[in-house]
């Protein structure tokens, strides 16, 4: 009795269908899942890359930032300011890719790289003022533009382009948004 069970229930090896008598859907089905795999290797060893050169140049500015925390000279405070400048487009820069970037893992490791980036920041006593969603605030933003957006009400942020940023009170840098349009109807009128 066991061995009828055993022979019953054994998993069966199943034999490959050869090439010739497979549906044509399985061999596009294939490359394209190929073509998807080392698409994504791609761009998995490319955010590797991104994310090892970030690292590296955030602790290189840190370092510097460190040694330059009072600037001796004016041209000292003008080299500080340019490393925080060089952060803060390099924030701006990983918004905008991780808000385009079509693979989740590809969004995931960046948003790794903003908030290293953005504690480093934070540390040094700087704040990114977000809007997304929001109202544009005029004390420290200018609006640059408009864009359809029905996740967002007409008139508050659609889109940050560039953040404010702020040490304590005191506005660095001003912020460039893009505010969400208001739908409007064309309605056509016969004569």
């Amino acid at each position: 009795m066991l061995g009828w069970v055993l022979a019953r229930f054994r998993p069966r090896l199943v034999e490959p269908v050869p090439a010739d008598e497979r549906p044509a859907w399985v061999g596009e089905l294939l490359e394209a899942i190929q073509k998807q795999s080392r698409a994504t290797a791609k761009q998995s060893a490319k955010l590797e890359g991104t994310l090892g050169e970030s690292l590296a140049m955030l602790r290189s500015l840190g370092e510097a930032l460190a040694r330059q925390a009072t600037p001796a000279s004016p041209a000292d405070a003008l080299q500080t300011a340019r490393q925080h400048a060089l952060l803060f487009d390099a924030l701006d820069g990983l918004d905008q890719a991780i808000r385009l970037a079509s693979e989740p893992h590809l969004a995931a490791g960046l948003e790794r790289i903003a908030e290293r980036i953005t504690s480093f920041c934070a540390h040094a006593g700087f704040r990114r003022m977000p809007g997304q969603g929001a109202p544009p605030d005029a004390r420290v933003m200018r609006v640059v533009g408009s864009e359809p957006d029905a996740a967002v009400a007409p008139g508050h942020v659609s889109r940050v382009v560039r953040a404010a940023i702020l040490r304590g009170a005191e506005l660095v840098r001003e912020g460039e948004v893009v505010v969400a349009a208001a739908e409007t109807t064309h309605e056509h009128m016969g004569h």
